[in-house]
């Protein structure tokens, strides 16, 4: 047998094969050239891991958070081609005293919308269902006239704003006064019109449940339901719904809509009655009892707190599940109050 030197390890060259074996005091020498590589391999993982969990924390904490909208106001003029109306919305009438549409979506149309449906949305002179989606039933009157505006919250307020335009321009601009209401709040359509009947639909009227932050003269909460006059319509679509400087985007429907109006002049009114209680309700029964959100920084008109709070002509409530304003319509047109 031969001893060699090959580079810094010595190895035994076996005569009988080409094979080669380390002899057993090498063994500590080679573990020596080893152990500081896998270290140093160990070394940079652990590196390269803490680099990405604080570069991750730093892209976190300093990544904009501002709440933005996903809709573009420039493909407005793709809309109208995907706008289907069901049978039921064609049948309703094109003139009258109120026109009533109902702001939902398609997560909620075997919900909300089936009860906004069973109710009070029938006591409007016209009365239907803006939504993205068509509904399984055509004999609910629904047009989707925000099919090309993605659901989102932040787009909430390119879903109003296109939505009263295409009132005005593709189906009337004849009626008295026009209702906005959310998919879980209930209207008395009897005290709606009544309340209205003392104001004059040829001047530019804005009514509903005021707030108070952002806007100067305050804002029509989008929840109570608000109202605009046909003289306060023309002015949107004409005016405020081509110019992006009078009625520019927002991330929040019922603030940029009062904007876009306070633009041309438009402000909420006092819908109070004579007793100082609010006729249009931003808040559920419960919170408008006990004034649990009603804030000093928030509503315009402090509220009354208890039985206090409830106006005997009120209109709206708002933040009602579907079996809530269910029992709302049963107790007052399904129970007789004569026999009771």
């Amino acid at each position: 047998r031969t001893m060699v030197q090959c580079g810094n390890i010595r190895t035994l060259i076996c005569k009988t094969d080409d094979n080669y074996n380390i002899y057993d005091d090498e063994l500590d020498s080679l573990g020596s050239l080893k152990k500081p590589r896998k270290k140093l391999l160990l070394s940079s993982v652990i590196i390269t891991v803490l680099f990405g969990a604080v570069l991750l924390t730093v892209l976190l904490l300093t990544r904009d958070k501002t709440p933005k909208a996903t809709y573009d106001r420039t493909n407005d003029h793709n809309l109208q081609n995907l706008i289907e109306v069901s049978p039921a919305a064609q049948k309703l009438p094109k003139k009258g005293k109120l026109f009533c549409w109902v702001q939902t979506s398609t997560i909620y149309h075997d919900t909300r919308s089936l009860a906004i449906n069973e109710t009070w949305i029938h006591r409007c002179d016209h009365g239907q269902l803006f939504t993205s989606e068509k509904f399984n039933d055509s004999r609910i009157p629904y047009s989707t006239v925000f099919a090309g505006i993605p659901d989102n919250y932040y787009n909430l307020f390119f879903k109003s704003r296109y939505a009263f335009h295409h009132i005005y321009t593709n189906i009337s601009s004849e009626f008295d006064w026009y209702l906005k209401a959310d998919d879980d709040t209930y209207i008395i359509v009897e005290n709606l019109k009544a309340f209205l009947s003392t104001l004059n639909p040829d001047e530019p009227h804005y009514l509903g449940y005021v707030l108070k932050p952002y806007l100067t003269n305050g804002y029509n909460a989008g929840g109570a339901g608000y109202i605009i006059s046909r003289a306060a319509l023309k002015i949107f679509a004409e005016k405020l719904y081509p110019n992006a400087t009078l009625c520019p985007d927002d991330i929040y429907e019922d603030v940029g809509i009062a904007r876009c109006l306070a633009n041309a002049g438009i402000y909420p009114e006092d819908t109070r009655n004579s007793l100082g209680q609010n006729r249009f309700n931003t808040f559920s029964p419960t919170e408008t009892f006990h004034q649990s959100k009603a804030s000093i920084d928030w509503v315009k008109y402090l509220e009354k707190k208890g039985y206090e709070a409830f106006a005997n002509d009120l209109i709206s409530f708002h933040h009602l599940s579907p079996d809530d304003i269910r029992l709302f319509d049963i107790l007052l047109y399904r129970v007789d109050r004569k026999n009771v």
